[in-house]
């Protein structure tokens, strides 16, 4: 039975605007990323904010959305792995859709981006460039090194098979290695890149070629929004943004936020 006291105390609530107790109910999601795949996602240390082409889509969201997003960067194994153990500081992530990943995470049917096709970079100094311009299976390039970033399911997938692939920190250090002749090729998003080259001051250093006659992947890659199974209502939550996201996210606005960055 609700007393007088409790009836009393919740009156001013309950004669605010409708739209200023929504404001007030307003959920906060969470969101966690890797924090150096420009220009998708990176943390700015000139700021101290999570910055890129995802974070500012996710934005856009807000006013369709009675939701606040909060963006932080973790090391990208530990940011699935606070997902998938719960963790009160994640709720949410925006990847590939892997099998293991929707075990602990829903994710909305609509992407908020669509990577380009990956392309081959390489060394045109390397001993080995003018083999990898020439070979005309994936196997051809078993007998090369080639390199990859921890959490790129991508590339992971793809060259499961490869004998002799290294997995690193970062993209900066793949670039190192490719220049310095220690691998021979890094099969990646030309966007990303190409953006951290020219970070880097290596623009012209480094060549690639697509590899599309020889990895046909289908569908491109796909950045969905994916939110812990764990949080509450996830399942209306996810169909919520998912309706935004259709909503919202029109090829103006992508490519309008895109020309920011490259």
């Amino acid at each position: 039975m609700i007393t007088r006291r409790q009836l009393l105390s919740a009156l001013p609530i309950l004669l605010l605007p409708s739209g200023q107790i929504l404001a007030r109910q307003k959920e906060l999601i969470q969101l966690v990323y890797h924090p150096s795949v420009p220009p998708y996602s990176f943390y700015n240390e000139n700021n101290n904010k999570v910055e890129g082409i995802l974070i500012d889509l996710i934005d856009a969201l807000r006013p369709a959305l009675n939701i606040d997003f909060n963006h932080t960067a973790y090391p990208w194994k530990r940011a699935q792995s606070m997902l998938q153990n719960n963790n009160t500081d994640a709720d949410a992530f925006c990847c590939p859709a892997t099998p293991e990943r929707e075990k602990y995470a829903l994710f909305a049917p609509t992407p908020i981006t669509t990577l380009r096709e990956p392309v081959l970079f390489f060394n045109p100094n390397n001993p080995n460039a003018k083999h990898i311009e020439a070979v005309q299976t994936k196997e051809d390039f078993y007998s090369l090194k080639g390199a990859n970033f921890l959490g790129n399911s991508t590339h992971a997938e793809t060259w499961k098979d490869h004998p002799n692939i290294i997995e690193v920190n970062n993209v900066e250090l793949i670039i190192k290695m490719l220049i310095r002749g220690r691998i021979d090729f890094y099969f990646a998003n030309p966007i990303v890149t190409s953006y951290i080259i020219k970070q880097m001051g290596l623009a012209g250093h480094l060549a690639y070629i697509s590899m599309a006659h020889i990895i046909n992947k289908g569908n491109l890659t796909q950045m969905r929004f994916g939110l812990r199974r764990s949080y509450p209502s996830a399942q209306n939550v996810i169909n919520e943004i998912d309706m935004a996201i259709k909503k919202t996210i029109t090829p103006e606005l992508h490519n309008k936020v895109v020309r920011q960055y490259i």
